[in-house]
């Protein structure tokens, strides 16, 4: 599946070195660390909610989507231009 993620630039950077030395993909790197990260009792923060600040560009108030609602926001706006 795709997905559109927002990365740390430094995690970035070493994902790219990590795939670099491993003949990997980056894809391939971020998997494997996702699996490691679930597979641990203590990982990272998963109970809290992610929500992404958006702004709307005729409004000057903040937005609060989930991934989900992002998703399909982005959606319609890249098939609005199929529908004029």
């Amino acid at each position: 599946m795709r997905t559109t993620l927002i990365l740390n630039d430094a995690l970035l950077f070493e994902a790219k070195r990590r795939a670099a030395e491993r003949n990997a993909s980056v894809s391939a790197i971020v998997n494997d660390a996702l699996l490691i990260a679930f597979r641990e009792p203590s990982g990272p923060h998963l109970d809290q909610v992610f929500k992404m600040p958006t702004f709307a560009p005729d409004r000057a108030t903040k937005l609060h989507l989930s991934p989900e609602e992002m998703d399909t926001l982005m959606a319609a706006e890249e098939m609005a231009q199929y529908r004029k």
